[in-house]
């Protein structure tokens, strides 16, 4: 089974609106840019001494730097108040227990936990 090529003389493309409405003429024209728009274009770019690359290359840098700094230090603040789990194997009775108390007080079975292990560890001077 061999896939048949596309060749770009099989697609028709239709002429842009300026080439309709001018014809061949604008389009000899067109071809032909102008030496003088070569030398604005190169003159309007900045051509920086190695000194001015470097010190720019520092800077950014010295700017990445206290940004990566305040997004470090925003997530340690954020982390101050992130919950911390704890995985606990629980056998298949207890977690029945724990699922039926949780269903019949429409709580979370991590709400359930929490406050059996808060209850514990105040019950037992912690």
């Amino acid at each position: 089974m061999s896939k048949a090529r596309l060749e770009l003389s099989d697609l028709s493309i239709a002429p842009r609106k300026a080439e309709r409405q001018t014809g061949v003429a604008s389009s000899a024209v067109a071809s032909v840019t102008p030496p003088a728009a070569d030398k604005v274009a190169a003159q309007m770019l900045p051509n920086p001494t190695e000194t001015q690359r470097r010190e720019t290359a520092e800077a950014r840098a010295i700017a990445q730097e206290d940004a990566r700094y305040s997004l470090k230090n925003l997530k340690r603040s954020k982390q101050r108040n992130v919950k911390f789990f704890i995985n606990i194997a629980l056998d298949y009775e207890l977690k029945a227990r724990l699922q039926r108390a949780a269903a019949e007080n429409d709580l979370k079975m991590t709400a359930v936990v929490k406050a059996a292990l808060d209850y514990y560890l105040t019950e037992n001077g912690y």
